[in-house]
């Protein structure tokens, strides 16, 4: 089957509509709970940086399950977020079981199967819906699985019963894995056709990100970016920002595309006066970007 796609750029104007406006008399349980599993002992920055990058993108409760090794610094540097063992499970069965928004993989690293595997088991019996976003590692270990099982698709391993929405955050490298080396990056018939397919939502990050979703026939491109942006930490900063916005707007895509822009948009605007533009930088100048971006006359 040949798909056609209309290709839209991110813009400004577009973007400004997708912020959203609190009401005076809201409060924090209606802008989305989000659990972030992420960092294990080696690589506990992903977990704080995700996590930071959700609680600055508004999230109403941010939950972090890591590894223990990391629960005094998360505890320090991020005082708004709720913390858990992950190597408690009745606590990450229960915590799934109350959130809106599951973000799974920063710094998840590849030498846990079992917690993978428990994860997978708790999102396909899950009793309510769930915005599911799947980065770095768990990607990886995402990979696996498909090449393990050709017959299935992801939304076959995930949710059987088709209740979940999947978000998919890859670098070029990632989607090659993904895709065991069978779909080229600016191939935008055979991508589209492989999100059809595995009913995924598909972030495919790149020097121009590209926005894929199911069954729709336009993609959506950002072309802001930088290379100062080109160092660690930044697709964990993404992933928060994604996993953030998605419990505070209905539509997913909507969370996407402004998770995306805005990433870049930051990163744009340090990166006039900074040789390099760290992750944290970003995510410390988001309320101030959405508050100015929602305010501009355009």
């Amino acid at each position: 089957m040949v798909v056609t796609l209309s290709k839209v750029d991110l813009n400004l104007t577009a973007i400004k509509s997708l912020i959203p406006i609190r009401d005076e008399h809201a409060y924090k349980n209606l802008f989305g709970h989000v659990l972030i599993i992420a960092g294990n002992r080696a690589m506990g920055g992903a977990a704080q940086m995700a996590t930071m990058a959700t609680v600055n993108s508004g999230a109403g409760l941010t939950t972090i399950a890591t590894d223990s090794a990391n629960l005094p610094a998360i505890h320090t540097v991020l005082p708004e977020a709720m913390i858990i063992d992950w190597a408690d499970v009745s606590a990450i069965k229960q915590m799934i079981g109350k959130v809106d928004v599951l973000l799974v993989g920063p710094g998840f690293g590849m030498a846990n199967p079992d917690l993978w595997q428990l994860i997978k088991n708790i999102i396909a019996s899950a009793k309510r819906s769930l915005k599911i976003i799947l980065d770095a590692d768990a990607l990886n270990l995402l990979a696996v699985d498909l090449a393990e099982d050709e017959e299935k698709t992801i939304q076959e391993l995930l949710t059987p019963d088709n209740q979940h929405e999947i978000i998919l955050t890859p670098h070029q490298g990632e989607w090659r894995r993904l895709t065991a080396g069978k779909i080229p990056a600016d191939d935008q018939a055979s991508i589209q056709n492989w999100v059809d397919l595995e009913g995924a939502t598909l972030v495919l990050k790149g020097s121009s990100t590209e926005i894929y979703v199911p069954n729709e026939r336009v993609s959506y491109r950002n072309t802001g970016g930088n290379p100062g942006m080109a160092t660690g930490g930044m697709g964990d900063t993404l992933a928060g920002m994604v996993a953030g916005l998605a419990g505070q707007l209905n539509k997913t895509v909507d969370a996407v595309k402004l998770g995306v822009f805005l990433h870049s948009y930051i990163g744009d605007q340090l990166y006039e006066d900074h040789y390099i533009v760290l992750p944290s930088q970003i995510s410390k100048r988001i309320p101030y970007t959405m508050k100015e971006i929602s305010k501009k006359e355009l």
